[in-house]
């Protein structure tokens, strides 16, 4: 018995699980859960004023009222100088910049098939290559052989490129699940809840035809689970309940609302005085919420029933194989598997149902959940859509960050208060005259004119009547000496909550005097490998998060998916996910260390300037800066390499193809050069030849001349045949060699 309602009956038959039945479990649930202003709430609650820095006067009662009651126009006032907030902001900037680098694996039986048989065809093409390559090294009819790799390379390769196309389609899927349901921002939203209050929570399911996720505020929920389990969604049941107004109601759950409850929710019959905004205004003193409460109470619950399951085997005509198949309570054996001995053997397995519960009167959505998310290896398992964890609840109370920073904080402020009353009852050091020695005719405004405007006090000692002497000068000293020790105590306090929070001063930015470079940097190093444990902790959490919402997609997309979306680096993706492989294939997502990618992230983004000095383009290094993972990097300085090897190659080809362009017009030059040279020697020849034969006389001249120009005309032909074959090469050239 838990409360005033016992829980039904879980393990029935599907017919005896009415809407009675089921409204029965959901009260019971809600009657054993601990809502309201229980002391798990007063307790969470706290924890976010400490961070906003809201000073409980409850936690300061033995120091404003050290005797009962509490001192009136008191020269100090006691206020919060918070420390807690700048550890949480520097965490949550730290998680802001951690890449979240996933992956979409198949889990299906059949993945390892696949693989081996696109190992085979890639084998198989590759001998194909290597036969074609030989032969053309052997005949003269086939083109230039290339060079083949060689069967252990194609291995290599396939083994480090290889992946299956249904993971292409899953990764595409998360991908817009991410981009459509603002994973990032949420995330980092939870992450804010992990950090104040040690506990995030989250809800995922299916809402008009798409996955839709949403991280709760750990208020609003209540579970109950095994204390060996570590997260909620492996737990036996968790409750919702939100405060929300008429028209939130209505646009989360209007496919299963009449028109007679739209119309009540327009009237909340429950006025709670336990909705969130006013307990808040309960607790800051403000009222103005009371006046405008139309919040209405809506309560989900989740919890684990049972359901009776057959396995049907049989013996399969063809093979003679024995098979095996699930089927549901009631499953009837046709006639012709009774022939071949089928049998049924059942058993018991658990089942999500969900019920809500709308302004303490009606109820919706009265049904078992419609993807259990099982598993093909155990039908028994299920997972509440609800999921969660705590950062260290082991043997113990939970604790968080700020709880661990809420001593130190209250010891901070109660020191500042004391230190600035002695600051109050501190004063200067103070000269101490005697009135009587002023001078004769002064009066004390004169007096004081001298000692502030010159520094010197005049002092008449012969004042008639009167006996003086140098012991009436005395200097008092009114400071307070423990000032300095407050200091000193404040800076220790400093000291041990950057010491347990793992947050020292160097990672904030604060660098002593004295500190090296490498001292500084170890200290920075040191503190990351105390909070890093926060992070992989909440990393696992993002992971239970990733594989639910791609479980989920199977159920909303179950008629294909076809969509567009922006990537964070402004590129465009498309998807096209049919149905049946989608549903058919059983993903697993891969969460890699996100503190070492990290590491290797900056260090890969480190070698941008030696890039750009070796003659990558700038515009490849810039491309790596939108990269938020090291695998994609690598990728990315892999495709820069390539293209800076083509852009070599290239060059080199075209420096040659200028050498050789050179060398032919060297020679050409050569060739023009020594057909001048060859004209001219023809043309000194016949001259010598005209001056030798003048002298002869005029008939054997005539006869001799006509042989020679005979010759000389033969001689001219020749050469310019060879000019216009010169001219002709010349011409074959490209422009502007």
């Amino acid at each position: 018995m838990y409360g005033t309602h016992k829980i039904p009956q879980q393990r029935i038959p599907r017919s005896k699980k009415t809407k009675k039945w089921a409204e029965e479990c959901v009260e019971a649930y809600i009657d054993m859960s601990k809502f309201g202003l229980s002391e798990r709430r007063s307790r969470l609650k706290a924890l976010y004023e400490y961070y906003n820095g809201n000073i409980d006067d409850d936690d300061y009662k033995y120091v404003l009222k050290p005797y009962g009651k509490t001192r009136s126009n008191f020269p100090s006032k006691l206020r919060n100088y918070p420390i807690i907030k700048p550890i949480i902001d520097l965490l949550l900037g730290e998680k802001s910049k951690r890449p979240l680098n996933y992956s979409v694996i198949i889990a299906n039986a059949d993945a390892v098939t696949r693989k081996e048989e696109a190992k085979k065809q890639a084998l198989f093409t590759q001998v194909q290559k290597m036969f074609l390559n030989e032969l053309a090294r052997n005949s003269d009819l086939v083109g230039n052989p290339e060079e083949i790799p060689l069967p252990e390379e194609v291995l290599e390769q396939f083994e480090r490129t290889y992946v299956d196309n249904r993971a292409i389609k899953g990764q595409a899927a998360l991908n817009y699940i991410m981009q459509h349901q603002e994973i990032y921002d949420k995330f980092q939203k939870g992450f804010f809840h992990y950090l104040v209050t040690g506990e995030v929570y989250s809800h995922k399911g299916v809402r008009n035809a798409e996955p839709f996720y949403e991280i709760l505020n750990p208020l609003d929920i209540d579970f109950d689970k095994d204390p060996d389990i570590e997260f909620v969604e492996d737990g036996d049941w968790a409750i919702i309940r939100k405060f929300v107004h008429a028209s939130s109601a209505v646009d989360m759950f209007s496919p299963y609302l009449t028109p007679e409850q739209v119309l009540q929710l327009e009237n909340p019959k429950q006025q709670s005085t336990e909705s969130y905004l006013l307990y808040r205004s309960e607790a800051t003193g403000s009222d103005d919420n009371i006046y405008r409460n139309r919040l209405i109470e809506v309560v989900t619950v989740y919890w684990k029933s049972r359901k009776r399951i057959g396995f049907l085997s049989y013996k399969d005509k063809v093979t003679g194989v024995i098979e095996e198949m699930q089927v549901e309570d009631g499953f009837r054996i046709p006639q012709e598997l009774k022939e071949q001995g089928a049998k049924i053997k059942y058993e018991w397995v658990n089942e999500v149902w969900e019920g809500t519960r709308i302004d303490g009167d009606f109820y919706i959505k009265m049904n078992p959940i419609s993807n259990q998310r099982t598993s093909l290896d155990n039908p028994s398992l299920c997972k509440l859509p609800v999921n969660g964890r705590k950062y260290s609840d082991i043997n113990a109370d939970n604790i968080s960050i700020v709880s661990l920073g809420v001593p130190f904080q209250l010891n901070y402020n109660i020191f500042k208060y004391r230190m600035e009353l002695a600051i109050a009852r501190s004063k200067d050091i103070i000269a101490q005259f005697d009135i009587n020695m002023i001078p004769k005719k002064w009066d004390m405004d004169k007096f004081m004119y001298f000692v502030e405007g010159t520094g010197i006090a005049w002092v008449d000692y012969n004042k008639e009547g009167i006996q003086l002497s140098p012991q009436h000068q005395s200097v008092l000293d009114m400071s307070i000496k423990t000032i300095d020790q407050y200091l000193n105590l404040l800076e220790s306090i400093m000291q041990e909550w950057e010491k347990i929070s793992g947050v020292n001063r160097q990672r904030q930015g604060g660098i002593g005097p004295y500190e090296g470079k490498a001292t500084s940097q170890q200290a920075i190093v040191q503190s990351s490998h105390i909070t890093e444990d926060i992070f992989r902790k909440y990393a696992r959490f993002e992971q239970r998060e990733l594989q639910g919402l791609i479980d989920y997609s199977k159920e909303a997309w179950l008629s294909g998916k076809k969509a567009m979306y922006v990537m964070p680096d402004m590129t465009t993706e498309m998807i096209d996910i049919d149905s049946m492989q989608h549903m058919e294939t059983e993903y697993g997502i891969f969460v890699s260390d996100a503190g070492r990618d990290q590491d290797k992230l900056e260090q890969a983004k480190m070698l941008s300037q030696s890039m750009i000095q070796n003659g990558v383009p700038a515009s490849a290094v810039l491309d790596l800066f939108d990269t938020e993972n090291y695998a994609g990097i690598k990728d990315k300085i892999k495709k820069a390499e390539k293209a800076q090897k083509e852009l070599e190659q290239q060059q080199q080809q075209a420096q040659q193809q200028a050498q050789v362009e050179q060398q032919k017009t060297q020679q050409m030059q050569i060739q023009q050069q020594a057909v001048d040279k060859e004209k001219d020697r023809q043309l000194q020849i016949e001259l010598a030849l005209i001056k030798a034969e003048a002298s002869d006389n005029q008939d054997r001249l005539n006869i001799d001349m006509a042989k020679m120009q005979q010759n000389f005309e033969i001689k001219q032909r020749e050469l310019d045949l060879k000019q216009q074959a010169l001219n002709k090469e010349g011409d074959l050239r490209p422009d502007g060699e």
